[in-house]
């Protein structure tokens, strides 16, 4: 309907009402014309005329207003509605009254009605898509928690409130401990569910202040702020959140009917807004949960300088050791091991690092780096090519050639898909012979699919391979794991023999393992025999091999050869006893108050 129409329809109806009523008059003045004087007729016809016209008028002018009325009203759903649309901050309306408008007759208002519904649509679209985007880019998608990048611009928020209200704040840093383990043994199914209900209990603590959020992984962070304006006092909350934190953590979680134990390692940094950025805190609160991971499980570390220093020397050395493959600075060592009577009947191949200017690198400092780097895999491959030559070396002189050599091998390594045919290609092109090669496998290999592991093992034992459970009592390998695993040998570690002479229950310990090894078929040997008495006592738990300082030190190969040429230490004890016996009756011969006493060990 066009505008015109509109507004005669919308004019129709007062004219109308006013008209009818005036012809009425105008009809009776002329029927009563022939009955009156003309004279008052015409009186009649001027007061009809004067009425008709005021009506006419009055009509028109409301109409007027009325149309006004209407069309401002309708142009100001319309406004109200654009304004809006076009503030971003504001909550959509419900645009009834424009969806209502959209649906009456076709005008300009209503294709006006109809295009902001439109516009409507798109505008709320582009809402969710923007909300979607800043969810992605500010929260994680597994936990719903504020990312890194919400919680670092938050933390330099909190940095400017503290320097502002002259209050400390905490960085509190969350590390799950071995949480590698269950993804390992579990899948990341297992371990994603987990995450989750970490996140749940963080949220559930609900404490004012905080701010909490997942920086990755199985690393969690906690923001507090105002804590308090002496620093003291400051730390001292930290630590009784901290530990909130980790006792609302620690209860047992389910994951498909099945109990899950974690503990969690903390660092906390504190900040007072003070010659302090958002990277230092990060990495000051790292150092500090790192710290508390290397002294016990569910440890709290607050932040020190000397963490940093320390952090700062790993990364340097992680740096150094990236390079000492290419750089050849490994070298093997080896310590023999005996049966026994104490002759040698193999070694094992332990790495030493031999830093340009650093000297010789402790394997407890490097190792465990390179097993935290991923690095154990190549330099675990370089170790199995410097043994396999090693063993052709013996294998070519008479005197050697019946030695078998141990190479450890490391969890992360063994796992690899790719390991069986490295083992198979050093061996080919090494031309070693495969049965003197022996590999020390720790408890923390055998967690995963087991039927894998056996699997991968059965394939090397076909080549000639054997195989020791290294460490053995320290890890988590159940009974019937070890009962179906192809192993030649199980290794007592070395920290029940250290105290063997004077602890009773190593005592214990030791018999227990050598009994249960014997009953399973399999070898035993002993490290860390340091003195007789540790090998007298192994002896008569008739344990069949031995390994330590008492015997032979980690040295070159040519030496470990010279000194598994000399005469075992069995030799020696019995020379040493002889010399002893012959000492003894010549004192007593001399002796006129009687019988000698010989104090031996």
């Amino acid at each position: 309907m066009k505008p015109t129409q509109s507004l005669l329809k919308m004019f129709l109806l007062p004219i109308l009402m006013v008209a009818l009523p005036a012809l009425l008059l105008m009809t009776i003045a002329m029927e009563m014309r022939g009955k009156q004087s003309l004279e008052k007729l015409d009186t009649i016809a001027q007061v009809a005329t004067v009425w008709l016209g005021i009506g006419v008028m009055g009509g028109l002018i409301g109409a007027a207003f009325f149309f006004v009325w209407r069309s401002n009203k309708r142009l100001m759903i319309i406004g109200d509605a654009i304004l809006s649309l076009s503030n971003s901050q504001q909550k959509l309306p419900d645009f009834q009254a424009i969806e209502q408008m959209s649906r009456q007759r076709r005008d300009s208002l209503t294709r006006i009605a109809r295009a902001l519904m439109t516009l409507r649509d798109v505008e709320k679209q582009r809402r969710e898509a923007e909300c979607k985007v800043h969810r992605l880019a500010n929260f994680d998608t597994l936990t719903q928690l504020p990312n890194w990048q919400y919680m670092r611009e938050y933390l330099q928020h909190s940095l400017d409130v503290s320097q502002q209200t002259g209050t400390y704040g905490a960085l509190v840093y969350l590390d799950v401990d071995d949480f590698n383990r269950i993804n390992d043994s579990c899948g990341h199914r297992v371990g994603d569910n987990l995450l989750q209900q970490i996140a749940e209990r963080l949220t559930g603590l609900r404490v004012e202040g905080a701010t909490l959020g997942r920086l990755g992984g199985d690393e969690f962070m906690v923001i507090i702020d105002g804590l308090a304006s002496e620093q003291l006092k400051a730390a001292e909350k930290a630590e009784a959140f901290a530990e909130q934190l980790q006792r609302a953590l620690s209860p047992c979680y389910w994951v498909e009917d099945k109990k899950h134990f974690l503990s969690v390692s903390t660092g906390i940094a504190l900040f007072n807004g003070l010659q302090e950025s958002t990277d230092i805190l990060f990495q000051y609160s790292n150092a500090a949960v790192h710290l508390a991971k290397q002294t016990s499980p569910n440890g709290l570390r607050f932040y020190e300088p000397a963490v940093q220093a320390e952090l700062e020397a790993r990364t340097e050395l992680e740096q150094d050791l990236r390079l000492a493959i290419d750089r050849q600075e490994f070298i093997l060592v080896y310590q023999s091991q005996v049966d026994s009577l104490g002759r040698a009947i193999g070694a094992e191949a332990l790495i030493r690092w031999e830093h340009p200017h650093r000297g010789f690198v402790s394997p407890g400092s490097f190792i465990p780096l390179a097993e935290e780097t991923g690095l154990i895999v190549p330099i675990g491959n370089w170790v199995l090519e410097a043994a396999c030559e090693q063993l052709v070396i013996w294998a070519n002189d008479e005197n050697t050639q019946h030695l078998t050599l141990a190479v450890n091998v490391s969890a992360k390594q063994f796992q690899q898909p790719d390991f069986v045919d490295n083992v198979c290609d050093v061996l080919t092109k090494s031309s070693a012979p495969a049965h003197r090669l022996k590999l020390e496998l720790t408890e923390s290999t055998m967690i995963g699919k087991i039927d894998d592991i056996i699997a991968r093992m059965l394939q090397l034992k076909a080549l000639g391979i054997s195989f020791s459970l290294d460490d053995f009592g320290t890890g988590y390998s159940s009974l019937q794991y070890l009962k179906r695993l192809p192993l030649d040998q199980i290794k007592i570690d070395q920290s029940f023999v250290r105290n063997l002479h004077k602890d009773m229950d190593d005592k214990a310990i030791v018999k227990t393992i050598i009994a249960m090894g014997r009953s399973l078929g399999l070898q035993v040997i002993a490290e860390g025999v340091e003195n007789q008495e540790h090998w007298h006592y192994l002896k008569e738990q008739q344990c069949h091999a031995f390994q330590g300082y008492y015997f032979c030190k980690p040295v070159s190969a040519t030496e470990m050869v010279q000194r598994s040429l000399a005469p075992p230490p069995i030799h020696r004890l019995i020379r040493g006893s002889v010399r002893l016996n012959h000492q003894a009756a010549s004192h007593s011969q001399s002796d006129s108050g009687g019988p000698g006493q010989i104090h031996a060990e």
